[in-house]
């Protein structure tokens, strides 16, 4: 495998997604803005949404939707004229608390993690955001969900527990709106964070450890099976370009580095 780098200088950046036709974003968490890597000319625009932009969504080509967990909302950019909209920044009446990262499954449920903001008390939980707009909660009582990840035809969902340094397998009950049955699904200890998700076409779970300086890959029995080291110890989300052919696309935060690995 080869490690790239794209583009530098970024300011913790996190999310990278691919739209249907190519576009590659990911967003700045300490710059406000949503950026945009133009792989032609390997330069870089942004959009200025403010806040503190984390987690990042495709909801279709002319739209993104992402996490601020500055202003503990769930808000979405209009790529065609760069104005933001307020999709739901409460759960039953009060505010929701700091939304890390989001995605979203066949029925156009979206769901998103809250992870609160204490290592010893489980205050962290998850929720969706229905079509109608309605938000409510799917999980709780975790430390600090973080990235999150549909397997198995959507029937389970996997979640990064950060400040448990673990990944949980859930199924995902689209019925009932709940995940059910959370249970450990790799256990990597130490003071490792795993941060972001993502899947690959032969189903294998690409996770972006922080603080280990490697992507953690896995296969659907939970069971590692490979790890690449890469420049800056601090990768924060991961996604697959299969529109511009850069391979895994990785977010490092340490080094503000945009990464392709192929």
């Amino acid at each position: 495998m080869t490690v790239s780098i794209l583009a530098k200088g970024l300011k913790f950046p996190e999310g990278p997604v691919v739209t249907s036709n190519g576009r590659i974003f990911c967003v700045e968490l300490l710059g406000g803005s949503i950026t945009e890597y133009h792989p032609n000319s390997k330069t870089i625009s942004r959009f200025d949404v403010g806040g503190a932009p984390n987690g990042l969504l495709v909801l279709d080509e002319n739209t993104l939707v992402f996490c601020d967990s500055k202003n503990n909302s769930i808000r979405s950019l209009n790529l065609k004229n760069g104005k933001t909209t307020t999709l739901t920044d409460q759960l039953d009446g009060k505010p929701l608390s700091a939304p890390n990262d989001l995605i979203k499954d066949r029925e156009g449920n979206i769901l998103f993690t809250c992870p609160g903001g204490s290592r010893d008390k489980p205050i962290g939980y998850m929720c969706v955001l229905k079509k109608d707009g309605q938000v409510s909660r799917i999980a709780d009582h975790m430390y600090f969900p973080n990235g999150l990840l549909l397997v198995n035809d959507e029937k389970n969902i996997i979640i990064n527990e950060t400040w448990q340094h673990r990944l949980l397998i859930g199924e995902w009950n689209t019925d009932m709106l709940k995940i059910e049955n959370i249970r450990t699904f790799y256990d990597i200890g130490g003071v490792a964070e795993p941060d972001g998700l993502t899947i690959s076409k032969d189903n294998l779970v690409y996770a972006a450890v922080y603080g280990t300086g490697m992507i953690w890959v896995f296969n659907l029995d939970g069971e590692l099976v490979n790890q690449i080291k890469l420049p800056g110890n601090c990768p924060t989300n991961v996604c697959f370009d299969d529109k511009n052919d850069l391979g895994l696309l990785v977010t490092e935060s340490e080094k503000g580095l945009l990464l392709s690995i192929k």
